[in-house]
């Protein structure tokens, strides 16, 4: 084993053993190896914004640009500099020009990948579901495609349904609301399907830590196995 291998792989197993003693609670050496983890990332975001945005869009283009590049550019520089003096006290208001167009465009792009990206697509999933010919030209049996498409149809309206905030109250004497009975009855079919999708997201996220927990083990016994026999 050479000296850099070593070095590196006693490295990495303290770092997995100040990781692990969480295990037995909270302490120092879990909080070491945390503020190390925050730093380093925090540290190669820094590079990353540097070299991958700021220069190449924002120096460059000031530095070698044409006059009109060098125009575009001074929108989003502005915007920087007022979000970066708005954190003294005195200029505090400036922050808002900045902050109100990230709130903007950080909501046009989430509801337009939510329509064009998810909504959409789903809505023609299912219309296509009911189509007979892909009934009976699809490999299978057609009333498998039939219950598949009918499954589809509730799932998203159950769905939909479930987030469904018209409400009525139920009396006048009676500040409470509810919803409309079929809209009620459709919403706990709905959280049916909600539950059944969060529990899959929360299996595959389980399942690739425990992926990638059995990964580190691996190299660690592989590196202790090595240090051991001394190749």
């Amino acid at each position: 084993m050479s000296l850099y291998d070593l070095i590196w792989g006693g490295v990495g197993l303290l770092l997995t053993v100040m990781v692990l003693s969480y295990l037995i609670g909270d302490n120092l050496l879990f909080r070491l190896a945390a503020y190390l983890f925050v730093g380093v990332t925090a540290g190669f975001l820094s590079v990353l914004i540097i070299n991958q945005i700021l220069w190449p869009f924002l120096l460059q283009p000031l530095i070698n640009g044409l006059w009109i590049e060098k125009i575009w550019v001074l929108i989003p520089l502005t915007l920087a500099v007022l979000l970066v003096i708005s954190q003294f006290q005195r200029f505090k208001g400036l922050g808002r020009v900045p902050l109100a167009f990230l709130a903007g465009l950080t909501a046009a792009v989430t509801v337009g990948g939510a329509v064009f990206g998810t909504l959409i697509p789903q809505l023609r999933a299912v219309v296509n579901a009911f189509d007979p010919l892909d009934w009976y030209q699809s490999p299978g049996m057609p009333w498998l495609r039939i219950t598949e498409a009918v499954v589809m149809l509730v799932g998203v309206l159950g769905t939909l349904s479930y987030f469904h905030f018209g409400r009525r109250r139920r009396d006048q004497n009676d500040p409470s609301e509810v919803r409309p009975g079929f809209f009620e009855g459709l919403a706990k079919v709905g959280g049916v399907f909600l539950g059944m999708a969060l529990g899959t997201v929360f299996a595959g996220i389980f399942s690739t830590a425990l992926v990638a927990m059995i990964d580190r083990l691996l190299v660690i016994s592989e590196f202790v196995m090595r240090l051991m026999g001394g190749s």
